[in-house]
């Protein structure tokens, strides 16, 4: 029996939950030659909704390139990536047979190779002659190409760039350029999104920037609770098990309709429920959790690793108050022995680079992960103690200093309160 929930990846249906409005308002702005930049937490199903419109698109004769910028670690690799991209999304399938490569980039004075694997995708290489000239100049060749394949094809085209916070760590002249032969393009729309929130914002929100309004911001918010409910009771039941309406709730309460942790959870309680032949229940939601957090133990354990005692103090605080507005109080810092501002604004600031917390307004934190969350309260526990060995037990504020074992962790943490 397959498992019914999906995580981890990009989705489609039946796995895709929910965001019929966002997919409208995204539909509607890409055919009508808007730029969207998507903005939101991480694995909140960004590229699962530029996907599903854009399939949508594709059978309105829309053509769609789409590029995910994480694997290009250099502009020469970059320009290959973005051939192989262009060439993919604007050459059908059933015409690749009868056009050239260079019908394609013929235009704009390049004359790559196109090698096509054994699943019919294309590779396109520009060579070491293409390579040998300006990559600037090469990349800006193959940025105006989908406004002059629009423009004589009278076509709409569609350009994604997922994993756009890579583009200043490719070079930091890279969005500029971008901007500079993208924002004339009348007949291309343009979708930017990436996995680091605090980056993808600053690049396109900070009026400092080369990006600096050239999309319109979409932000994704949490999927709504009921449709949520009304998926896992569903995917439940198209495999005959059960779940009852206190185990579904208790897993929105726990995830708060995270998209990506609420599609793990339920596929953990799922599996429980399956394994014992039981209806899954909120006692066998929370023993679903407690495997969650054990196969995220040793990931956890890197992070906190790698975070100095400072940190760790200031992201305890946030997960032991759920989250603050007043992190620089005096009465807050003191609760909390945080210390001077000047350290919390430094732990802050590092814990925000690495997307380990966000600010959801302005001066109000939190730790977006809802795992971190959980795994960090079995750290801190309900006392705010925690329980390294049987006869060791430690405050908060001395725990950060402490380096946790992950076999340790996992063996000796404390249970967490089920419901």
């Amino acid at each position: 029996m397959d498992d019914p929930f999906r995580y981890g990846s990009a989705v489609s249906a039946p796995y895709f939950v929910g965001r019929e409005q966002e997919m409208a308002e995204l539909e509607i702005d890409l055919r009508s030659g808007q730029d969207v930049v998507i903005i939101s937490p991480r694995r909140y199903g960004k590229t699962s909704l530029v996907l599903a419109v854009a399939e949508r698109l594709r059978k309105q004769g829309v053509s769609i390139a789409y590029l995910d910028l994480m694997p290009c670690s250099s502009k020469e690799l970059l320009a290959d990536k973005l051939a192989t991209a262009l060439y993919d999304g604007l050459v059908g399938f059933a015409d690749r047979a009868l056009h050239k490569v260079q019908e394609l980039f013929g235009g704009v004075s390049l004359r790559p190779t196109v090698t096509i694997g054994p699943d019919g995708t294309p590779s396109v290489e520009l060579g070491a002659g293409e390579r040998s000239r300006d990559v600037d100049a090469v990349l800006a060749r193959l940025l105006e190409l989908p406004q002059k394949v629009a423009h004589d094809r009278g076509k709409k085209i569609v350009v994604v760039l997922d994993e756009f916070q890579e583009a200043p760590v490719i070079d930091p002249h890279l969005p500029a350029l971008i901007r500079s032969v993208w924002q004339m393009q009348q007949h291309v729309s343009h979708v930017f999104l990436g996995s680091k929130r605090h980056v993808v914002e600053r690049l396109f929100v900070d009026q400092n920037e080369p990006m600096y309004r050239m999309a319109k911001p979409m932000i994704l918010e949490s999927i709504a609770a009921d449709t949520f409910a009304a998926y896992i009771r569903d995917r439940f039941a198209a495999t005959g098990q059960q779940i009852d309406a206190a185990a579904v709730s208790r897993i929105l309460e726990i995830t708060d309709c995270h998209p990506h942790d609420t599609q793990e959870l339920a596929s953990f309680a799922w599996g429980l429920a399956v394994a014992e032949q039981v209806t899954a229940t909120p006692e066998l939601v929370d023993r679903a959790l407690d495997r969650v957090l054990k196969a995220e133990n040793a990931r956890y354990t890197e992070i906190w690793s790698r975070l100095t005692p400072h940190q760790r103090l200031v992201l305890g605080a946030l997960v032991a108050s759920g989250g603050a507005s007043a992190i620089y109080s005096e009465s807050y810092r003191r609760h909390y022995r945080l210390g001077a501002t000047s350290s919390v604004s430094r732990s802050l600031k590092a814990l925000l680079r690495d997307d380990l917390v966000e600010e959801t307004s302005p001066g109000e934190y939190r730790v977006p992960d809802t795992y971190l969350r959980a795994w960090l309260a079995r750290l801190t526990a309900t006392s705010t103690t925690l329980t390294v060995q049987a006869r060791d037990t430690i405050t908060l504020s001395e725990m950060v200093a402490v380096e946790i074992e992950p076999l340790t962790l996992a063996r000796g943490l404390p249970e967490l309160p089920h419901k």
